[in-house]
Protein backbone atom coordinates (compact mmCIF):
# COMPACT_ATOMS: atom_id res chain seq x y z
CA UNK A 1 0.00 0.00 0.00
CA UNK A 2 3.34 2.44 0.94
CA UNK A 3 4.49 1.29 -2.57
CA UNK A 4 1.21 2.63 -4.48
CA UNK A 5 1.05 5.48 -2.61
CA UNK A 6 4.70 6.41 -3.64
CA UNK A 7 4.37 5.78 -7.30
CA UNK A 8 1.00 7.88 -7.27
CA UNK A 9 3.45 10.88 -5.95
CA UNK A 10 6.08 10.17 -8.15
CA UNK A 11 3.60 10.10 -11.31
CA UNK A 12 2.01 13.66 -9.50
CA UNK A 13 5.09 14.94 -9.58
CA UNK A 14 5.85 13.96 -13.48
CA UNK A 15 2.90 15.65 -14.16
CA UNK A 16 3.59 18.93 -12.67
CA UNK A 17 7.05 18.67 -14.25
CA UNK A 18 5.50 17.98 -17.04
CA UNK A 19 2.97 20.69 -16.47
CA UNK A 20 5.96 23.18 -15.96
CA UNK A 21 7.92 22.36 -19.05
CA UNK A 22 10.45 20.27 -16.99
CA UNK A 23 11.91 17.58 -19.00
CA UNK A 24 12.79 14.23 -16.78
CA UNK A 25 15.07 11.57 -18.26
CA UNK A 26 14.23 7.69 -18.30
CA UNK A 27 17.35 7.27 -16.44
CA UNK A 28 16.89 9.46 -13.66
CA UNK A 29 13.56 8.52 -13.19
CA UNK A 30 14.52 4.67 -12.63
CA UNK A 31 17.42 5.66 -10.53
CA UNK A 32 15.01 8.14 -8.69
CA UNK A 33 12.73 5.28 -8.34
CA UNK A 34 15.43 2.57 -6.83
CA UNK A 35 16.30 4.81 -4.70
CA UNK A 36 12.46 5.56 -3.14
CA UNK A 37 12.06 1.53 -3.49
CA UNK A 38 15.05 1.09 -1.46
CA UNK A 39 14.14 3.74 0.93
CA UNK A 40 10.92 2.01 0.96
CA UNK A 41 12.64 -2.07 1.76
CA UNK A 42 14.50 -0.12 4.24
CA UNK A 43 11.30 1.36 5.88
CA UNK A 44 9.50 -1.63 5.41
CA UNK A 45 12.50 -4.08 7.09
CA UNK A 46 12.35 -1.26 9.73
CA UNK A 47 8.78 -1.49 10.33
CA UNK A 48 9.28 -5.25 10.45
CA UNK A 49 11.61 -5.17 13.30
CA UNK A 50 9.59 -2.51 15.20
CA UNK A 51 6.61 -5.36 14.48
CA UNK A 52 9.14 -7.83 16.22
CA UNK A 53 10.02 -5.91 18.74
CA UNK A 54 6.29 -4.36 19.69
CA UNK A 55 5.71 -8.09 19.76
CA UNK A 56 8.38 -8.73 21.89
CA UNK A 57 7.50 -5.99 24.37
CA UNK A 58 3.84 -6.77 24.41
CA UNK A 59 5.07 -10.28 25.19
CA UNK A 60 7.70 -9.32 27.89
CA UNK A 61 4.69 -6.50 28.92
CA UNK A 62 2.07 -9.46 29.02
CA UNK A 63 4.97 -11.49 30.95
CA UNK A 64 5.53 -8.89 33.30
CA UNK A 65 1.71 -8.55 33.94
CA UNK A 66 1.22 -12.35 35.05
CA UNK A 67 4.46 -11.93 36.93
CA UNK A 68 2.83 -8.63 38.35
CA UNK A 69 -0.51 -11.02 38.87
CA UNK A 70 1.09 -13.41 40.51
CA UNK A 71 3.24 -11.27 42.38
CA UNK A 72 -0.25 -9.43 43.94
CA UNK A 73 -1.41 -12.84 44.36
CA UNK A 74 1.33 -14.05 46.18
CA UNK A 75 1.41 -10.62 48.34
CA UNK A 76 -2.55 -10.74 48.94
CA UNK A 77 -1.76 -14.53 50.10
CA UNK A 78 1.40 -13.86 52.29
CA UNK A 79 -0.35 -10.92 53.51
CA UNK A 80 -3.44 -13.45 54.83
CA UNK A 81 -0.92 -15.72 55.87
CA UNK A 82 0.80 -13.04 57.88
CA UNK A 83 -2.55 -12.53 59.34
CA UNK A 84 -2.83 -16.04 59.86
CA UNK A 85 0.41 -16.02 61.42
CA UNK A 86 -0.27 -12.94 63.79
CA UNK A 87 -3.48 -14.67 64.69
CA UNK A 88 -1.61 -17.71 65.78
CA UNK A 89 1.00 -16.08 67.55
CA UNK A 90 -1.51 -14.44 69.64
CA UNK A 91 -3.15 -17.17 69.93
CA UNK A 92 -0.16 -19.03 71.08
CA UNK A 93 0.48 -16.78 73.26
CA UNK A 94 -2.52 -16.79 75.01
CA UNK A 95 -1.66 -20.80 75.62
CA UNK A 96 1.60 -19.67 76.85
CA UNK A 97 0.63 -17.21 79.22
CA UNK A 98 -2.08 -19.83 80.51
CA UNK A 99 0.70 -22.53 80.18
CA UNK A 100 2.90 -20.18 82.04
CA UNK A 101 0.24 -19.88 84.90
CA UNK A 102 -0.11 -23.56 84.27
CA UNK A 103 3.04 -24.46 85.12
CA UNK A 104 3.12 -22.02 88.33
CA UNK A 105 0.09 -24.00 89.78
CA UNK A 106 1.20 -27.20 89.09
CA UNK A 107 4.91 -26.29 91.05
CA UNK A 108 2.14 -25.01 93.80
CA UNK A 109 0.15 -28.21 93.66
CA UNK A 110 3.99 -30.47 93.53
CA UNK A 111 5.17 -28.52 96.74
CA UNK A 112 1.88 -29.15 98.33
CA UNK A 113 1.57 -32.66 97.44
CA UNK A 114 5.26 -32.96 98.62
CA UNK A 115 4.16 -31.43 101.83
CA UNK A 116 0.82 -33.76 101.94
CA UNK A 117 3.10 -36.89 101.50
CA UNK A 118 5.35 -35.88 104.71
CA UNK A 119 2.24 -35.27 106.38
CA UNK A 120 0.99 -38.29 105.38
CA UNK A 121 4.23 -40.01 106.00
CA UNK A 122 4.20 -38.69 109.54
CA UNK A 123 0.43 -39.79 110.16
CA UNK A 124 0.86 -43.10 109.07
CA UNK A 125 3.72 -43.20 111.34
CA UNK A 126 1.66 -41.97 114.04
CA UNK A 127 -1.01 -44.55 113.39
CA UNK A 128 1.55 -47.09 113.36
CA UNK A 129 2.41 -46.10 117.22
CA UNK A 130 -1.08 -45.67 117.93
CA UNK A 131 -1.75 -49.00 116.57
CA UNK A 132 0.74 -50.85 118.44
CA UNK A 133 -0.10 -48.86 121.58
CA UNK A 134 -3.62 -49.85 121.07
CA UNK A 135 -2.62 -53.53 120.52
CA UNK A 136 -0.66 -53.63 123.68
CA UNK A 137 -3.41 -52.11 125.57
CA UNK A 138 -6.03 -54.40 124.41
CA UNK A 139 -3.70 -57.45 125.06
CA UNK A 140 -3.68 -55.92 128.48
CA UNK A 141 -7.39 -55.49 128.53
CA UNK A 142 -8.09 -59.00 127.57
CA UNK A 143 -5.92 -60.28 130.20
CA UNK A 144 -7.83 -58.04 132.47
CA UNK A 145 -11.58 -59.14 130.70
CA UNK A 146 -10.43 -62.44 131.50
CA UNK A 147 -9.73 -61.92 135.42
CA UNK A 148 -13.14 -59.41 135.50
CA UNK A 149 -14.57 -62.65 133.71
CA UNK A 150 -13.43 -64.73 135.90
CA UNK A 151 -14.43 -62.68 139.26
CA UNK A 152 -17.75 -62.44 137.89
CA UNK A 153 -18.20 -65.77 137.19
CA UNK A 154 -17.60 -66.34 140.64
CA UNK A 155 -19.85 -63.83 141.93
CA UNK A 156 -22.57 -65.80 139.73
CA UNK A 157 -21.39 -69.17 141.27
CA UNK A 158 -22.23 -67.70 144.99
CA UNK A 159 -25.29 -66.15 143.57
CA UNK A 160 -26.16 -69.58 142.28
CA UNK A 161 -25.25 -71.19 145.96
CA UNK A 162 -27.64 -68.75 147.13
CA UNK A 163 -30.40 -69.79 145.14
CA UNK A 164 -29.51 -73.68 145.69
CA UNK A 165 -29.35 -73.12 149.16
CA UNK A 166 -33.05 -71.34 149.59
CA UNK A 167 -34.73 -73.38 146.35
CA UNK A 168 -36.70 -75.36 149.03
CA UNK A 169 -38.28 -72.36 150.21
CA UNK A 170 -39.03 -71.07 147.01
CA UNK A 171 -40.73 -74.14 145.80
CA UNK A 172 -42.93 -74.31 149.02
CA UNK A 173 -44.25 -70.43 147.89
CA UNK A 174 -42.83 -69.03 151.33
CA UNK A 175 -40.47 -66.82 149.62
CA UNK A 176 -39.17 -65.37 146.42
CA UNK A 177 -35.70 -64.75 144.91
CA UNK A 178 -35.08 -62.44 142.40
CA UNK A 179 -32.47 -60.27 141.09
CA UNK A 180 -34.04 -56.30 141.26
CA UNK A 181 -31.48 -53.20 141.55
CA UNK A 182 -28.37 -55.06 140.60
CA UNK A 183 -29.14 -57.35 144.08
CA UNK A 184 -30.14 -61.06 144.74
CA UNK A 185 -33.21 -60.22 146.66
CA UNK A 186 -34.93 -62.66 148.43
CA UNK A 187 -38.35 -61.44 149.25
CA UNK A 188 -40.77 -62.37 152.43
CA UNK A 189 -44.33 -61.14 152.14
CA UNK A 190 -45.14 -58.98 155.48
CA UNK A 191 -48.68 -60.67 155.59
CA UNK A 192 -46.99 -63.67 156.58
CA UNK A 193 -44.31 -62.50 158.96
CA UNK A 194 -46.27 -59.52 160.65
CA UNK A 195 -50.13 -58.24 161.46
CA UNK A 196 -51.12 -55.19 159.77
CA UNK A 197 -49.56 -51.98 161.30
CA UNK A 198 -47.39 -54.32 163.60
CA UNK A 199 -43.59 -55.14 163.98
CA UNK A 200 -43.76 -58.14 166.02
CA UNK A 201 -43.59 -61.62 164.69
CA UNK A 202 -46.16 -63.49 164.33
CA UNK A 203 -45.67 -67.38 166.07
CA UNK A 204 -46.21 -68.86 162.60
CA UNK A 205 -43.51 -66.78 160.48
CA UNK A 206 -40.81 -68.36 162.88
CA UNK A 207 -40.60 -71.71 161.56
CA UNK A 208 -40.13 -70.23 157.97
CA UNK A 209 -37.26 -67.76 159.66
CA UNK A 210 -35.70 -70.44 161.06
CA UNK A 211 -35.41 -72.38 157.42
CA UNK A 212 -34.24 -69.19 156.29
CA UNK A 213 -31.97 -68.72 158.98
CA UNK A 214 -30.56 -72.80 158.29
CA UNK A 215 -29.92 -71.90 154.54
CA UNK A 216 -27.92 -68.77 155.23
CA UNK A 217 -25.55 -70.71 157.85
CA UNK A 218 -24.19 -72.70 154.92
CA UNK A 219 -23.15 -69.41 153.39
CA UNK A 220 -21.08 -67.54 156.25
CA UNK A 221 -19.23 -65.40 153.89
CA UNK A 222 -22.31 -63.68 152.74
CA UNK A 223 -23.57 -60.36 154.10
CA UNK A 224 -27.04 -59.49 153.49
CA UNK A 225 -29.45 -56.45 154.23
CA UNK A 226 -32.73 -56.93 155.78
CA UNK A 227 -35.13 -54.15 154.36
CA UNK A 228 -38.21 -53.41 155.58
CA UNK A 229 -41.14 -51.60 153.22
CA UNK A 230 -44.83 -50.66 153.56
CA UNK A 231 -47.25 -49.47 151.58
CA UNK A 232 -48.73 -46.24 151.31
CA UNK A 233 -51.50 -46.70 154.02
CA UNK A 234 -50.89 -43.90 157.02
CA UNK A 235 -48.48 -41.21 157.31
CA UNK A 236 -44.78 -41.76 155.74
CA UNK A 237 -42.91 -41.31 159.29
CA UNK A 238 -45.11 -43.80 160.56
CA UNK A 239 -44.32 -46.43 157.73
CA UNK A 240 -40.22 -45.44 157.91
CA UNK A 241 -40.32 -46.89 161.56
CA UNK A 242 -42.42 -49.17 161.29
CA UNK A 243 -40.12 -50.64 157.82
CA UNK A 244 -37.36 -50.63 160.41
CA UNK A 245 -38.64 -52.07 162.88
CA UNK A 246 -39.88 -54.76 161.00
CA UNK A 247 -36.46 -55.07 159.83
CA UNK A 248 -34.83 -55.50 163.31
CA UNK A 249 -37.52 -57.83 163.94
CA UNK A 250 -36.51 -60.26 161.32
CA UNK A 251 -32.43 -59.82 162.05
CA UNK A 252 -32.82 -60.59 165.51
CA UNK A 253 -34.86 -63.65 164.82
CA UNK A 254 -32.23 -64.59 162.25
CA UNK A 255 -29.27 -64.25 164.40
CA UNK A 256 -31.34 -66.03 167.37
CA UNK A 257 -31.51 -68.94 164.41
CA UNK A 258 -27.60 -68.97 164.17
CA UNK A 259 -26.97 -66.50 161.39
CA UNK A 260 -23.56 -64.46 162.24
CA UNK A 261 -24.61 -60.87 163.46
CA UNK A 262 -21.78 -59.36 161.55
CA UNK A 263 -23.50 -60.81 158.49
CA UNK A 264 -26.50 -59.12 158.77
CA UNK A 265 -27.83 -55.40 158.27
CA UNK A 266 -31.06 -53.95 158.69
CA UNK A 267 -32.56 -50.69 156.83
CA UNK A 268 -36.17 -49.80 156.19
CA UNK A 269 -37.55 -47.94 153.08
CA UNK A 270 -41.14 -46.79 154.00
CA UNK A 271 -43.97 -46.38 151.06
CA UNK A 272 -40.76 -45.03 149.33
CA UNK A 273 -39.44 -48.38 146.79
CA UNK A 274 -42.99 -49.83 145.54
CA UNK A 275 -42.55 -53.14 143.19
CA UNK A 276 -45.96 -52.24 142.38
CA UNK A 277 -48.68 -49.74 142.37
CA UNK A 278 -50.45 -48.78 146.05
CA UNK A 279 -54.22 -48.49 144.15
CA UNK A 280 -54.74 -51.50 143.95
CA UNK A 281 -55.34 -53.86 147.64
CA UNK A 282 -53.14 -56.58 145.69
CA UNK A 283 -50.35 -53.64 144.65
CA UNK A 284 -50.72 -52.92 148.49
CA UNK A 285 -49.89 -56.19 149.44
CA UNK A 286 -47.05 -56.82 147.55
CA UNK A 287 -45.38 -53.63 148.56
CA UNK A 288 -45.74 -54.69 152.56
CA UNK A 289 -42.80 -57.11 152.29
CA UNK A 290 -39.39 -57.85 153.99
CA UNK A 291 -36.13 -58.04 151.59
CA UNK A 292 -33.02 -59.67 152.18
CA UNK A 293 -30.52 -58.08 149.54
CA UNK A 294 -27.30 -60.44 148.85
CA UNK A 295 -24.26 -57.81 149.38
CA UNK A 296 -21.25 -57.34 146.72
CA UNK A 297 -18.42 -58.35 148.73
CA UNK A 298 -15.90 -55.18 148.47
CA UNK A 299 -12.76 -57.03 147.82
CA UNK A 300 -14.78 -58.28 144.88
CA UNK A 301 -15.96 -55.03 143.94
CA UNK A 302 -12.76 -52.99 144.16
CA UNK A 303 -11.00 -55.99 142.01
CA UNK A 304 -13.84 -55.42 139.24
CA UNK A 305 -13.04 -51.42 139.49
CA UNK A 306 -8.99 -52.44 139.11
Amino acid sequence: MVQNKILVALLALGVLTTGCNLAVSREAYDKDLAAMRGQQDAIEAQKASLDKQLQACEARYTAKNDELSTCIRDKMAVTDSFKNCDQKLEKMSKIGGNCSRDLAQCQIDSDLLKKAKLELTAARDALQKENARLKADGERQGADLKIVQDRLSRIESNIAAVRQKLQKLVDSGKLKVNVARGFLVIELQSDILFDTGKSDLKPEAKPVLAELAAALQGLSDRRFQVAGHTDTTGADALNWRLSVARAVSVVETLVADGVPAKNLSAGGYGPHMPVASNDTDEGKKRNRRVELLLLPDLGELLNLAK
